[in-house]
């Protein structure tokens, strides 16, 4: 697809960018310019922020939180950020009331009007709470390792494990789920591997895709028609939400992937996605 002519041909930060983010960029103007709207819906680490050695270091900065409280200020937009993370850790983060947030995977989500927590999941909270010491005891001798509770899931930070430590994580993360399902026989865990993370989250049938629907079947009713959804992810667990909005979104991988991905378009870095949001920016001024 070509970029179209107007404002967007001559939107500075599309200036040296790869045909995936013109053509990305290409169709939400199009939305904009039928009168239409756009539902943003982003990951967080990997996607606003790069990837850094500490979770508790990835910071927004300030450009990107400037542009995503423009988009949410706009009739014509509407912001979300469904992150791995914990819900509350995200809202503070991100630090925009006006937006949506989703944690742990989807699982979670929270905004002024909108309030979910997956009732089969909280059903496994249980389960949750009692992995977590069998974490920390099993996993105490492996240096630089980070256990991360979220509420409704458990990450197991690798980063700054030695390489030839990382298959022990793996092997003591596998073993502990297992003893926990045997202890709660009705806990379905499953082990997600994220960027250099291990996620373990119920296994309930729902991600960030299935969480994308459902915010959009609540808020497309109330924007201007047509429609149009942008996901931007970067990890396998958005790989399953690529799969799942294939036709009902335009989704976008950030970052480069050596298995390759099911995402409509690629953009290199998280460099290239904050200047998409920055053209967004413009463009719905525009329009």
């Amino acid at each position: 697809m070509s970029v179209p002519n107007g404002p967007s041909r001559l939107n500075p930060h599309l200036a040296g960018l790869d045909l995936d983010l013109a053509s990305t960029f290409a169709e939400l103007s199009d939305s904009l310019a039928a009168g239409g709207s756009v539902l943003l819906l982003t990951d967080y680490d990997g996607s606003l922020t790069p990837i850094v050695g500490h979770p508790g270091d990835a910071c927004l900065a300030r450009d990107v939180r400037a542009d995503l409280r423009s988009l949410a200020r706009s009739p014509r937009v509407r912001v979300g950020v469904i992150s791995g993370r914990a819900v509350d850790d995200v809202r503070e983060r991100v630090g925009l009331p006006g937006i949506i947030y989703a944690g742990c995977h989807g699982l979670e989500v929270t905004s002024r009007r909108l309030r979910f927590r997956h009732p089969a999941a909280v059903a496994q909270q249980r389960a949750l709470d009692a992995l977590l010491p069998m974490l920390a005891h099993r996993t105490r001798a492996i240096e630089g390792i980070l256990i991360e509770p979220k509420g409704l899931s458990v990450g197991v930070h690798y980063r700054k494990v030695a390489a030839e430590q990382v298959p022990l994580v793996e092997q003591e993360v596998v073993r502990v789920v297992t003893d926990v399902s045997t202890r709660f026989p009705t806990a379905r865990l499953g082990v997600f591997r994220g960027n250099q993370v291990l996620e373990i989250v119920p296994r309930v049938g729902w991600g960030k895709g299935e969480c994308a629907l459902w915010i959009w079947r609540r808020i497309a009713i109330e924007l201007p028609r047509p429609v149009t959804m942008l996901y931007l992810g970067d990890d396998i667990t958005a790989e399953l939400a690529f799969r799942t909005l294939a036709g009902k979104a335009i989704t976008v991988c950030v970052g480069r992937r050596e298995a390759g991905t099911g995402a409509r378009y690629r953009l290199p870095d998280v460099s290239h996605a904050v200047r998409l949001i920055s053209a967004l920016v413009e463009e719905v001024r525009a329009a």
